[in-house]
């Protein structure tokens, strides 16, 4: 896993090889030791993939919207603290 994330520093840090033709990120890639699944994953620009094969927890967003009655009721607190 480190040798991923250590690519991927390299990657955000070098301009040529963030903006290399496919063909070089393979080569750099096998060159680098890191695990097959991962390179593919890398190459395919499979952010979910690659983060369940690092191990990563996925993301998770939480909205909650209040009830219309809340609402109204908050609309008439503010009318009649402004009267």
């Amino acid at each position: 896993m480190t040798d991923a994330i250590d690519f991927l520093e390299q990657l955000g840090r070098n301009a040529r090889l963030r903006h290399a033709p496919t063909a070089e990120l393979e080569r750099v890639l096998a060159a680098s030791g890191i695990d097959p699944g991962v390179r593919s994953a890398l190459l395919a620009d499979d952010a979910g993939r690659l983060g369940e094969l690092l191990g990563a927890q996925p993301n998770i967003c939480c909205l909650a919207q209040p009830d219309e009655d809340e609402e109204e009721e908050d609309d008439e607190e503010e009318e009649q603290a402004f009267v």
